[in-house]
């Protein structure tokens, strides 16, 4: 019998718990627009693709940048932001860059 008000005691104890930090992590997460999504992915791309050719010689920019903009067109295949006409946008818009 005192076990079973253990037990009980306890369980209402997690269950408070529980409905405690359900209820304070309802804090309004700021979130962004597909657009802005798209914006930054785009600008983190050119971003890389700057870092990455700067260190690399001028005979072998050509064939580096070839792989990178491969890669990329991958990855974006991959992510729900962007379709076909988009990927193909942003990959050629990165390819004058």
């Amino acid at each position: 019998m005192d076990s079973e008000i253990i037990y009980s005691g306890f369980g209402i104890v997690v269950l408070v718990i529980i409905i405690f930090f359900v209820l304070r992590s309802k804090e309004a997460v700021p979130t962004r627009s597909q657009e802005e999504k798209k914006a930054q992915i785009i600008s983190d791309y050119k971003q890389k693709i700057k870092n990455i050719l700067s260190t690399v010689s001028e005979d072998e920019r050509v064939e580096k940048k070839k792989k990178l903009l491969a890669q990329i067109s991958n990855e974006l295949a991959l992510n729900i932001y962007f379709d076909e006409d988009d990927i193909r946008d942003v990959i050629l818009s990165l390819s004058k860059e």
